[in-house]
């Protein structure tokens, strides 16, 4: 474990270097790194061990000043880049919010004209969205009573008219198959 502290301990007087004067740095080096004691430490400087630990407090405190200012830094720069994927947004995410907001669409808000068989369909399934819809697996329609021929070509046009297709795993092999009613 002391390699740890020591290594922090070196880390941050190196970071610090440039804000400390050269006898506030030699002092954090001796104490901190060489593990001098404070007595001998002042005796070197010709100083009171009183002054030296205010020395000492004054500097480490300048230290843990510019260490917040570090990850105060950090923190700026993460707050910057977020706001640039919000501002420039991957295709994948594009594609994600698309999908979501697709998913929540309202079925009756559709400007598609669902006969009253398929309307019917959807309310025993209590299918109000989009998303409850894209939720079904496809071939499952056809087990569904009322769901024949007819409700299918009106289903396929619905999702190709809202251009939802995407939403729906194998659409394109589903609407091409033909249904098979169950006896």
């Amino acid at each position: 474990m002391p390699n740890v502290i020591d290594r922090t301990n070196r880390f941050y007087i190196e970071m610090s270097r440039k804000v400390l004067s050269e006898k506030e740095y030699d002092l954090l080096q001796k104490l901190l790194i060489d593990k001098m004691q404070l007595t001998q430490v002042a005796e070197q400087y010709g100083v009171t061990s009183e002054y030296l630990e205010e020395l000492y407090e004054i500097t480490y405190n300048k230290v843990k000043a510019v260490t917040e200012l570090f990850l105060e830094i950090d923190h700026y720069i993460a707050k910057l880049q977020e706001l640039k994927h919000e501002l420039n947004p991957s295709p994948a995410q594009i594609r994600k919010e698309k999908a979501e907001k697709d998913r929540q669409k309202v079925l009756h808000n559709s400007e598609f004209p669902f006969s009253k068989r398929l309307q019917g369909v959807l309310e025993t399934l209590e299918i109000k969205t989009i998303g409850d819809l894209a939720d079904i697996p496809l071939k499952d329609f056809q087990h569904f009573r009322g769901f024949k021929m007819k409700c299918k070509e009106e289903l396929i046009a619905f999702i190709e008219f809202e251009n939802i297709a995407y939403l729906f795993k194998g659409f394109s092999r589903w609407k091409k198959a033909p249904i098979i009613q169950l006896k």
